[in-house]
């Protein structure tokens, strides 16, 4: 299965998010989740979303929170795709 997942995203060849992927392979969103996760940390796939924090010197300016608060993030569901 966690070939076919590898596989399914080859064959996108485009970012998908877990609730695309679970309804294309008929796969509980929570099992894909792990199963991403796994070739993510392999270094096949990039987690799209991971560098869409705020910069290292606040970004917004000295009052930023940080990205978990910011009011201008849109809270989207994470994509992933193919490590190039």
């Amino acid at each position: 299965m966690l070939k076919q997942v590898l596989e399914e995203i080859k064959i996108v060849n485009a970012p998908v998010t877990v609730q695309a992927l679970s309804r294309r392979l008929r796969i509980d969103p929570s099992a894909l989740q792990g199963m991403i996760e796994f070739w993510v940390r392999k270094g096949e796939l990039r987690d799209d979303d991971a560098a869409d924090e705020c910069a290292p010197d606040g970004g917004c300016g000295s009052s930023c929170t940080g990205a978990a608060s910011c009011s201008f993030i849109v809270d989207m569901p994470r994509s992933y795709s193919l490590r190039l």
